[in-house]
């Protein structure tokens, strides 16, 4: 099982590997260990849609594999990578190995922590976590050709996948649905925030600005640290007792109208934002590059331009929202900096998102896209105060920090600027607030001010020092308590009884099954055995645009059939193979099971689990 393991490990270094030997030709704009930093980045997006198109030719993940991996090596032989010299600035390694360090222990306590024979994550992914590992085995596990929804079986899955299916490749070398998710996480949240860090370096001339503008992303929060005060103050408990037992998340209370949720939950929960926020913040800094500190040669700039023109055109299938905002931000920095050469960027950019939005929005439902004037404010003079609670004192310290850094670096933050005004008033899917993603995105550019107001106020020669000390830590206080929830209250995503359940389901039946189940998230049908369900958690399926009415309705008849025939025949006519009958069933709020029919089906598996709760799979003939 090691060397089974060990060869998903080869695979994933590989494609870091083919990353950096494509990165290190951006050395004229990067240093180094930037152009390193971004390997996992420039790496995975390739490979993963090499494997997706041979995959989709073939219906062979295997084959895929093969292809990709003979693909990556010859990539790596042709450039030659090892003839570039390291040239690691020491000053930075410091700030890089912390990074590292804070990436592997969130992405490893928070996400599918594995110990007493269950699946452990942080709260704030138990419902994220499962539709990304149901993506996953849907692909490694299953047999899931032509790519659809795990939890809709027939319906193509036209959602943004494909750092899930990065993972898929990984657990079907061998590395576990635990590290194929950690294990690029890992190496994407060093990425991106060290991209980050180095452009707060860069931006401010100091390292010390690189470590806040990181900081400042990654704890980013508003006023809601008073919440928390209220809370525990009428909690009566200990503070640690307070911070040990309960939800610390106070970005996203949707009583409170707290909505600008914290950047790491987004990042954590949501995989396709780590890979899109980290190819934005590769785009950000090249710019920043090209216009604000002129390295812009000839045929370098040209080249540069191409090839984060073809990281863009790639996007929309990885993280649709970091594409809009990537290509929002570059045409006003185009405009801004009378940019002669913009279509070597342009023209990837456009040409390979084409097809991919055609595909994304043939999901056949009515337009989402709608005005909504303040985003979820709620009125139009709720906006200041709505905004002021949601951001607290990083608003007014990126206001400081524009009239602060001068007119040339301020005209830089306009194209991003536009980001967060077309946030506020239009809204681009059913669920308005999925609009947070683009503020996230509007966050990192954001930051780089909101050092430079934190910084003048470090350098106040009276009191300068403390007070920084307070109004730093009270700009990063929300965002650290979420942090401290992250990795200090550990959740059981996949009981022992889930993982039993879900070996079976491996072991015996067709990778191409289609399963009858309720509509528990967390299902192990689902989300660890990586069959397909005629309707699983549906509410996904209403965020994603697509009506779900008429398969909750079907579900319900046959689950509540009135004869054994009319059950059947309706399985049949939905080409459902097995039905599941479990807890997640029983305990469904919106089925309702007529258990007495089921007692003259024999099942072909029946489990009663240690704690007495019964599980049953019935094969429909």
């Amino acid at each position: 099982m090691f060397l089974y393991g060990l060869v998903a490990l080869i695979f994933f270094a590989l494609t870091i590997f083919a990353g950096y030997a494509l990165a290190i030709r951006l050395r004229s704009h990067l240093t180094w260990m930037e152009a390193a930093a971004a390997s996992p980045v420039i790496g995975i997006i390739p490979a993963t849609w090499v494997a997706l198109v041979v995959y989709l030719f073939t219906g062979s993940l295997d084959i895929s594999i093969l292809l990709t991996t003979l693909l990556m090596i010859a990539a790596i032989i042709y450039l030659k990578p090892w003839t570039d010299r390291p040239a690691p600035e020491k000053k930075h390694l410091p700030a890089f190995l912390l990074i590292l360090a804070a990436s592997a222990i969130l992405m490893y306590q928070g996400l599918l922590t594995y110990y007493g024979g269950e699946y452990h994550i942080a709260f704030p992914f138990y419902g994220d976590a499962a539709f990304h590992t149901s993506i996953i085995t849907s692909f490694s596990q299953g047999s899931n050709y032509l790519p659809q929804y795990p939890i809709m079986s027939g319906h193509l899955l036209r959602y943004t996948f494909l750092i899930d299916f990065y993972s898929a490749l990984l657990d079907r070398l061998g590395s576990g649905i635990q590290w194929s998710v950690v294990l690029p996480g890992i190496s994407l949240m060093t990425s991106l925030f060290y991209l980050i860090y180095s452009l707060g370096c860069r931006f401010t001339g100091r390292v010390a600005g690189g470590l806040i503008t990181a900081s400042v992303v990654a704890f980013s929060g508003g006023l809601q640290f008073i919440q928390a005060f209220k809370d525990w103050s009428t909690s009566g408990q200990p503070i640690m007792t307070f911070l040990t037992t309960n939800n610390l998340n106070y970005t996203c209370v949707f009583d409170l109208n707290y909505v600008f949720t914290n950047f790491l939950i987004i990042i954590m929960a949501q995989r396709a934002a780590l890979i899109g926020f980290a190819v934005g913040a590769l785009i950000i800094l090249i710019s920043y590059t090209q216009y604000l500190e002129k390295n812009k040669d000839g045929k370098s700039g040209r080249m540069t331009l191409l090839v984060i023109g073809v990281l863009a055109g790639l996007l929309p299938l990885l993280h649709t929202y970091s594409y809009a905002c990537v290509m929002i931000s570059m045409v006003f920095l185009f405009i801004l900096y009378r940019e002669r050469q913009w279509y070597y960027f342009m023209l990837p950019a456009i040409i390979l998102a084409l097809p991919q939005a055609v595909y994304i929005t043939g999901q056949g439902a009515q337009s989402l896209i709608r005005v909504q004037l303040g985003w979820m404010a709620g009125s139009l003079t709720d906006i200041p105060g709505f905004w002021i609670m949601n951001m607290g004192l990083e608003l007014f310290l990126l206001i400081a920090g524009l009239l602060i850094a001068g007119k040339k670096k301020a005209m830089f933050y306009l194209p991003y600027l536009a980001i967060f005004i077309v946030a506020n008033v239009i809204v681009f899917q059913a669920w308005d607030y999925d609009n947070h993603k683009m503020f996230s995105f509007w966050l990192m550019p954001s930051a780089l001010f909101i050092a430079v107001a934190l910084l003048r106020i470090y350098d106040f020669r009276v009191a300068g020092k403390p007070l920084f000390a307070l109004v730093f830590a009270l700009t990063i206080l929300t965002g650290a308590l979420v942090a401290f929830f992250i990795v200090s209250q550990p959740y059981v995503e996949f009981s022992k009884n889930d993982i039993y359940v879900a070996d079976w389901v491996m072991q015996n039946t067709p990778p191409d099954a289609v399963f009858l189940t309720g509509d528990a998230p967390t299902h192990p049908v689902i989300a660890l055995a990586g069959r397909l369900s005629y309707l699983g958690y549906y509410p996904w399926m209403y965020t994603h645009g697509v009506d779900t009415n008429d398969r909750v309705q079907t579900v319900r008849s046959i689950y509540n059939a009135e004869s054994m025939h009319a059950m059947i025949e309706r399985l049949k006519e939905q080409n459902i193979s097995y039905v599941h009958l479990g807890p997640q069933e029983l305990r469904s709020q919106m089925y309702h099971v007529n258990q007495s029919l089921f007692e003259y089906w024999e099942p072909v598996f029946d489990w009663t689990a240690p704690n007495g709760e019964q599980y049953r799979i019935y094969r429909v003939e």
